[in-house]
């Protein structure tokens, strides 16, 4: 068992309802703009856990995130629905190229292969479980992956924002050729996301102005609402809990780990 793993049940971080304030000073490079946001917002080693709700279907998973030299790490445990009970996947960040992939998938009843497959992107795309779980909503920003630049102002759900127009630094690596950044102007709060492939917008990610709380210090978002193009209806992706620890262990991130599937339960 994954005995580190226990004692971090203890460090379960309740959620503030406290309003979340303004940074300091919201800096005005774009660059700094956006850094400072995923800095406070993503980049940091903890387990939450999601529910997503897409029309009639529910799913539940819990992620564990670690960073090392500037790259996360991510396991994806999903609990729910029971036909993808059995999934485990584990993402590895990498400089300049796509992320690594592994796969793990049981079946309730069937002898379990235990093996674990490479997958590309787009063949994960095609998967059923992709449906419920688009895993690059929850893929965090490393730093330096994107280059920044100011485009004109916005109102989003009748805020002013500042616009950052960010690009992947190594083409096509991310999935995407740009994406348009929405902050509050006076919070320096993220309110929508916009995907850009092939000169045409594929997927939005909104963040509504009051769905932000303060955790530990940290603003996170506790619910978004996703859309893709060809439009197949809103997912809302809701943070139940969020567990923030440092030195997560390796055998956690491993490829044996997503066959025996010894996940914390927090």
């Amino acid at each position: 068992m994954l005995a580190p793993l226990a004692r971090l049940a203890l460090g379960l971080i309740v959620f503030a309802l406290a309003p979340t304030p303004a940074l300091a000073a919201i800096p005005d490079d774009p660059t700094e703009l956006a850094e400072a946001y995923f800095d406070e917002s993503e980049r940091f080693d903890a387990f939450v856990t999601y529910e997503v709700r897409k029309g009639p279907v529910r799913g539940l998973f819990t992620l564990a995130r670690r960073w090392r030299e500037g790259l996360a790490e991510l396991v994806f445990d999903i609990r729910e629905p029971v036909s993808f009970a059995k999934w485990a996947l584990l993402a590895r960040q990498t400089r300049g190229g796509s992320d690594d992939l592994f796969v793990y998938i049981g079946e309730a009843g069937v002898p379990i292969s235990r093996r674990v497959r490479r997958i590309a992107a787009p063949d994960l795309e095609r998967q059923a479980v992709y449906g419920v779980f688009a895993l690059g909503d929850f893929r965090p920003f490393a730093k330096g992956e994107l280059r920044y630049e100011a485009a004109p102002d916005s109102v989003v759900a009748e805020t002013p924002c500042r616009v950052v127009t960010g690009h992947p630094v190594a083409a096509r690596a991310l999935g995407f050729e740009r994406v348009e950044l929405a902050f509050a102007a006076e919070t320096g709060l993220l309110l929508e996301s916009r995907y850009f492939r092939d000169g045409k917008e594929f997927r939005r990610i909104s963040i509504p102005p009051d769905a932000y709380q303060l955790i530990d210090g940290r603003r996170l978002p506790m619910r978004r609402i996703a859309r893709s193009w060809p439009d197949s209806g809103e997912t809302e992706l809701v943070m139940q809990r969020l567990l923030e620890t440092p030195d997560l262990p390796d055998e956690l991130f491993s490829h044996k780990n997503l066959v025996a599937q010894r996940f914390p339960d927090f």
